[in-house]
């Protein structure tokens, strides 16, 4: 079943299983995982809504803008085992592509076994665009942003692009490498193309910061979690088929109860989760959307109105 959603406020304390599959109006019917704690829902034809997130600085204008500026942009073409690049800006060592300088990557062809890598300063603000770029690592993450202020991936307006990890994570340095797209610094995926993202051996996308999404079409497959973020997952818009040995859309932070939480404004979401559909270990909003959820395999159908609340 999928229908609308309206505003979910999900406060967490304790990870309680909430059961959700859609929810339209004023009812949702469940049969899949929301994980937070002490989970109520608002919005009443009598209460006004309540906001336990604050949104309006989640989503900066560059956030929202799905497309990218031609002008400057860097050229990056694959071309199997390798790429080709003339600016300085680009350092190309056999498989590995190294991103040096703030700037726009318009990138487009196939890797076979290599990875692309931010490593910039860390004030500075570097946009890859996805233009037709098919990459496969092997023992790696596809794309591994290991520093900079912020990192764009765009899908380039009518492409189709695949990020797969070959089935094993092998430590190239000293951070714990363990998603398709792995980003140490605030990431967020925009674009109107589509992303296909494969990883049988880790989590799908991560960010060790933040992870916002505006806009997109996303397939991820992955044996852990689909889509990670540490400090938040921020969702204003996009697309997703969500496959995942663990949670489907998961946010956690252990060390700052302030962090951790997940909001979505909108977007449509096909999960089929082993673990927990939709999880944050700090608050979770839903303010809109389009859901079908399954978590752990499905379960028996619970009935939640707005104003309930669930309890343990």
């Amino acid at each position: 079943m999928k229908e609308s959603m309206n505003r979910i406020v999900l406060p967490a304390v304790l990870c309680t299983a909430m059961l959700l599959s859609g929810c339209g109006g004023k009812e949702a019917a469940a049969s899949s995982g929301v994980s937070a704690a002490s989970a109520e829902t608002t919005g009443t034809d009598s209460a006004p809504m309540v906001q336990i997130i604050p949104i309006d600085d989640l989503f900066s204008d560059r956030d929202m803008d799905q497309g990218y500026d031609e002008t400057d942009a860097v050229t990056v073409q694959l071309t199997g085992g390798t790429a080709v690049c003339s600016s300085d800006a680009v350092r190309i060592d056999g498989g590995r592509i190294t991103l040096l300088d703030e700037g726009v990557y318009l990138v487009s062809g196939t890797l076979t076994d290599g990875q692309i890598v931010v490593d910039a300063d860390s004030t500075d603000k570097v946009q890859i665009v996805l233009n037709g770029a098919d990459i496969t690592s092997d023992t790696s993450a596809a794309i591994y942003c290991l520093e900079a202020d912020k990192v764009f991936l765009t899908l380039a307006g009518n492409s189709e692009n695949f990020l797969v990890n070959g089935g094993t994570f092998t430590a190239i340095d000293n951070n714990n490498i363990d998603a398709t797209v792995f980003s140490k610094t605030d990431l967020t995926l925009n674009g109107t193309g589509s992303l296909t993202v494969t990883s049988p051996a880790g989590h799908g996308i991560v960010s060790k910061d933040e992870l916002t999404i505006t806009g997109g079409t996303y397939t991820v497959t992955a044996a852990r979690h689909g889509l990670s973020g540490k400090d938040s997952v921020a969702v204003a818009g996009g697309s997703f088929a969500i496959t995942s040995g663990k949670d489907g859309i998961h946010a956690e932070n252990a060390g700052d109860a302030s962090k951790g939480f997940l909001y979505i404004a909108d977007g449509s979401f096909a999960v089929d989760a082993q673990g927990d559909a939709v999880s944050a270990s700090g608050e979770l909003q839903i303010d809109g959307g389009s859901y079908t959820l399954t978590a752990g395999g499905g379960s028996a159908g619970v009935t939640m109105r707005a104003g309930d609340t669930m309890q343990r």
